[in-house]
């Protein structure tokens, strides 16, 4: 604040100092002006040669500019006319280039707010910087810089056993266990979910300019893990951020911290070009980091992986976006040798306004489908490795045909930022042949409900019940149940 009021001083002191030089410029110009009419007034003539000056100056062709010293040509005195009166000619002050008056603090405000919201019409964040709350501007530029994040402690109680104690992973539930496994659930407190972020935009004469960077705790042994690290120029990205596979506008409130079984959800290194075709939709090209993940041997990352979407906004009510991806596998057996295969994926997903019983009222959903795309599905990244798998008698690669989707209803129930979601999810895999009737992943189920109250507009206080399925190729089941509470502080 100090910096701040230190410029605003030093600008005032820079304007009265300009307002004193224009006034000495304009009193020199003045000065110069008399001078010069002065030099250019004629001589004056005696009376009876006025009317003789006059019919010279208004029937013959107007003569080269004389010297001072020159005399008039005497000639016949005509009949008298009346004199007409000369034109002025351009005074000094009107041939020179006078510097524009300064403009005043409140005009510049309002151009410099004019060019930022300019430079924003076409921002892909749909974010405008003239509301980047929070933000504050660095002196000596228009930038604008944000830290933001929240701290969010979990309170986890687990019914029955799970491979992670502080979320709710349906891949890790335990299938054909006897006895009771609740005798071994364990429950958790953390706050390593909490997260940090500094934003800085900026707008210039080719676009608005963002650097963006997030990391949250949540990494081995409550470590700083990077979450998001990205450049962006107008319509175009570069860095780690969200897949362009994924839609974060279709992603359902949730307590929990490892989210739905059947969404997408992945973030990697990636090129992105995001061109308007409209007001109303927008086409998504990207080339993005491969990373394949296969069982029985290891990914080889050699062609990105190319994702195509469209997104559709006609309102407020309604959002679509439908996503392509094409992807490489490429993969080398444990015993050697490389093999690629084809993979694709396809996704449709959307949230819709539905304020028959609140205006805020909404429902969500996405569908997914695709040959070798388990690592963009978010319970089969969890447990890992499930784009392919070499077939261990022949070595040949079978890629993983993955069915996932999900739908969630949120409900504002009238009292002010009072809300529930309640949302299911299935995931389902069709395994290669040679794992029939084995022990691996083919069916998973989540159901969850919350509730999540919002004192203020930085606190979120809520708890989450959440229910979930695993069932195996051969037929053996497991179930398993949660319970969640957590209060958010956002800075």
């Amino acid at each position: 604040m100090r910096d701040v009021i230190a410029l605003l001083r030093q600008q005032q002191q820079e304007l009265a100092e300009q307002r004193q030089l224009l006034e000495a410029q304009s009193q020199k110009i003045a000065t110069l002006t008399r001078e010069l009419d002065t030099l250019r007034a004629p001589a004056p003539l005696p009376s009876d040669e006025q009317g003789a000056a006059a019919v010279a100056t208004a029937s013959a062709p107007a003569p080269a500019p004389a010297s001072l010293s020159s005399t008039p040509t005497p000639t016949p005195t005509p009949t008298p006319t009346p004199t007409p009166t000369p034109e002025p000619s351009p005074s000094l002050a009107t041939r020179m280039e006078v510097p524009p008056e300064p403009k005043s603090a409140a005009q510049q405000a309002r151009l410099a707010g004019e060019s930022v919201s300019n430079a924003q019409t076409d921002d892909p964040t749909r974010d405008m910087l003239k509301d980047f709350k929070g933000a504050w501007r660095l002196p000596g530029s228009n930038a604008a810089l944000a830290i933001g994040g929240f701290i969010k402690t979990d309170v986890v109680y687990n019914f029955d056993a799970l491979q992670i104690a502080d979320r709710f992973i349906t891949g890790s539930i335990p299938v054909g266990v006897s006895g009771d496994a609740s005798d071994v659930a364990q429950s958790s407190i953390t706050a390593d979910q909490s997260r940090i972020n500094f934003d800085l935009r900026e707008p210039t004469e080719f676009g608005l300019m963002r650097a963006f960077i997030e990391g949250d705790f949540a990494g081995s042994g409550e470590t700083f893990r990077l979450r998001h690290a990205f450049g962006q120029w107008r319509r175009m990205l570069a860095g780690k951020t969200w897949s362009t596979f994924v839609d974060p506008e279709a992603s359902p409130e949730e307590i929990d911290f490892e989210g739905l079984n059947a969404r997408i959800t992945v973030r990697q290194s990636q090129l992105r070009f995001m061109p308007k075709l409209g007001e109303d939709y927008e086409l998504q090209l990207a080339l993005e980091d491969p990373n394949p993940q296969v069982q029985n041997g290891s990914g080889v990352s050699r062609t990105p992986d190319m994702v195509l979407a469209g997104r559709f906004s006609q309102n407020k009510r309604l959002h679509l976006k439908m996503s392509l991806l094409a992807r490489q596998i490429r993969a080398q057996f444990n015993t050697g040798g490389v093999t690629e295969e084809f993979g694709w994926g396809s996704s449709l997903s959307g949230r819709y306004i539905t304020p028959r019983l609140d205006s805020r009222d909404s429902l969500l959903f996405q569908l997914n489908y695709g040959n070798g795309i388990g690592r963009y599905v978010n319970d089969l990244s969890s447990i890992g490795s499930y784009d392919g798998i070499f077939d261990p008698a022949t070595g040949d690669l079978e890629l993983f045909h993955v069915a996932a989707g999900y739908a969630s209803w949120q409900h504002w129930w009238g009292i002010e930022q009072l809300r529930s979601n309640f949302t299911f999810g299935l995931v389902d895999l069709d395994n290669p042949g040679f794992l029939a009737d084995s022990d691996a992943y083919q069916r998973t189920l989540r159901f969850s409900s919350n509730l999540i109250w919002s004192p203020n507009p930085r606190v979120d206080i809520g708890g989450e019940y959440l229910w979930g399925s695993r069932e195996n190729t051969d037929g053996e089941e497991g179930d398993a149940t949660q319970l969640q509470f957590a209060i958010k502080y956002r800075f």
